[in-house]
């Protein structure tokens, strides 16, 4: 369980070449001269990256029943990187541009820094929770972890979004029906292999 195969190490090599394509794309945007902060945050509008990020958690919850911690970190890099991915819409419909407001002043525009700490902490945990059921085997507790933190998350938006929290319910949800439906087939292959 423990050995690397010529596929984990075509993955980590993988992983390596879009963690320094992500370093150059920052490197590039520094030396033309823009504010990082922003960059990333315009970058951040396109919808491409809300619908990618949640399904870098695929590989990670693999290599996570492998136990490749090197390959679980890898992959949540690549999971905060591909925020700036893709580049800046020219237009930003309202329902993205208004919610993503909403996040900036609920976790960086506000006075206390405690919802940026909370939410910080809560995804930690959640993500700690997640691997570590998968890595000692206890499966069906991923998948219940994975599927309460999506509910969670598109709970807390909607409630406190206002009129824009609607703008995460359908990235979140179809990134869990991807999400459930390769846990599912995972599980099938799985019996048959018992079977066999």
């Amino acid at each position: 369980m423990k050995s690397w195969t010529s596929f984990d190490k075509f993955v980590a090599f993988s992983v390596v070449l879009l963690l320094l394509y992500s370093i150059a794309l920052l490197v590039n945007a520094h030396l033309a001269g823009e504010n990082i902060a922003h960059w990333v945050w315009g970058r951040h509008q396109n919808q491409f990256s809300w619908y990618s990020r949640p399904l870098f958690l695929i590989p990670a919850c693999y290599y996570a029943y492998r136990r490749k911690l090197w390959l679980i970190v890898g992959f949540m890099a690549l999971l905060l990187c591909s925020l700036f991915w893709f580049a800046a819409p020219e237009n930003v419909p309202e329902h993205v541009s208004g919610y993503l407001e909403w996040e900036k002043q609920l976790f960086f525009s506000n006075n206390s820094i405690v919802p940026l700490i909370s939410l910080l902490v809560a995804v930690v945990l959640f993500l700690i929770g997640l691997f570590s059921a998968i890595w000692y085997r206890s499966y069906w507790l991923g998948l219940v972890l994975i599927n309460i933190g999506t509910l969670a998350k598109i709970v807390i938006s909607v409630a406190l979004g206002n009129e824009f929290g609607t703008s995460a319910v359908i990235p979140s949800l179809s990134s869990l029906a991807i999400i459930n439906f390769v846990a599912f087939m995972a599980w099938r292959l799985f019996n048959a292999k018992q079977e066999s």
